[in-house]
């Protein structure tokens, strides 16, 4: 009774078109209304300007997660990149991407309720852990990449992928086909408002260690950011380090772009070739060689398929292959896409040039660093 009186003061404007689910959006007068529906339990993070609780549905017993932003110490900024997540997380549904069931506001706060993971991130467990096998990290990767497909076939760019984007829905040693894996955090998320270069992206946004070359040099830039940063997190996950590491943001900035990556380390020798080839394809300087998330999912490493030969990953590797020998440029004409020459984003009107601070002297530093909430501006 107490819930659907609380529903009724709710001033319910649910905001949906013909693309998005229909989300509840309700209006309240203060926080105690909200009580009446969840029981706001333990808390399971904190930031600068909002907390992430477990909740209890009063009706239902099901429990959620509610994070509750307050709009003052948030400042406008912030409750702009909240507001896109929430409309990002409006127009999806996928397994491996966080669930937003419902969203309140109150004069003062927002709170968003989404599916609870009681499993910590993938930067926690890595810490735990310092590097996962080449299956388990098949598996992540896999998850992840099939996540980034279905949000850049929406036209959706993440533009944040990192260890702590990514939440675990229940523990790790209790997983017993692997680990199940939710993106979260799309405040820096982006959806292209068409086809062609007037609609690629400019801002500079991410955190450093995982930023794509294109991204660090200010150029025009793609959904293929994202795809760089799955290459990060897959060999952290490898080997428990960054590919790029430096003592000043400068100097990581510059190996970056340089982007000669390295498999050093004794960790290495147990890595498949194929791995180290996907690893290379992932984190090729130039975007237009960069395999897609697509493909990716496509790649022998993923489908265990290693009775084909590896052929080129996109036209330009096609033209190249032909150019070296006419004669044999048939075999291998796989690719569908350029290597993200046919899908570009655009930027938010209102966008600005934002990242999140870093300090990349090692990847323990990072590993170490509590959670953040916020993006600065630069």
């Amino acid at each position: 009774m107490l819930v659907q009186q609380a529903r009724e003061m709710a001033s319910k404007h649910t905001r949906a078109n013909g693309s998005e689910r229909k989300v509840p959006h309700s209006r309240m007068e203060e926080e105690n209304n909200l009580k009446t529906i969840y029981n706001l339990g333990r808390k399971l993070g904190q930031g600068s300007f909002g907390v992430v609780y477990e909740a209890t549905h009063l009706d239902t017993k099901k429990k959620w997660a509610i994070k509750k932003v307050n709009r003052e110490k948030a400042g406008s900024h912030g409750v702009i990149l909240l507001e896109r997540e929430v409309n990002i997380l409006k127009h999806v549904n996928h397994p491996h991407i966080i669930h937003l069931k419902e969203v309140f506001e109150t004069p003062m706060n927002m709170y968003l309720v989404t599916e609870l993971c009681d499993g910590g991130d993938l930067k926690e467990l890595l810490q735990e852990k310092t590097c996962f096998t080449e299956e388990e990290s098949r598996h992540i990767i896999t998850n992840l990449a099939r996540a980034i497909v279905y949000l850049h076939r929406k036209d959706i760019v993440h533009r944040d992928l990192k260890l702590e984007n990514i939440l675990l829905k229940g523990s790790y040693q209790e997983a017993k086909h692997g680990i199940n894996i939710k993106v979260t955090d799309f405040g820096l998320s982006v959806k292209k408002g068409g086809v062609g270069r007037e609609n690629m992206m400019k801002a500079t946004c991410g955190t450093p260690i995982y930023m794509a070359p294109e991204v660090i040099n200010g150029h025009e830039y793609s959904q293929q950011c994202d795809v760089w940063s799955i290459g990060v997190i897959m060999y952290m996950l490898l080997c428990g380090e960054a590919p790029f590491i430096s003592s000043s943001e400068e100097k990581l900035f510059e190996k970056i772009k340089r982007g000669e990556l390295t498999f050093a380390g004794s960790v290495w020798d147990t890595i498949s070739d194929a791995a180290k080839t996907v690893l290379s394809c992932l984190l090729r300087v130039d975007p237009a060689h960069r395999i897609t998330a697509c493909e990716l999912l496509d790649n022998p490493w993923i489908t265990g398929d290693t009775s084909n030969p590896t052929t080129p990953t996109n036209v330009l590797e096609m033209m190249r292959l032909y150019q070296d020998d006419p004669d044999e440029g048939d075999e291998g004409e796989e690719g569908e896409e350029g290597g993200g020459s046919e899908s570009l984003l655009s930027q938010s009107p209102e966008e600005v040039s934002i990242r999140a601070p870093s300090n990349n002297n090692s990847l323990q530093e990072h590993l170490d660093k509590p959670p953040s909430t916020h993006r600065e501006h630069v």
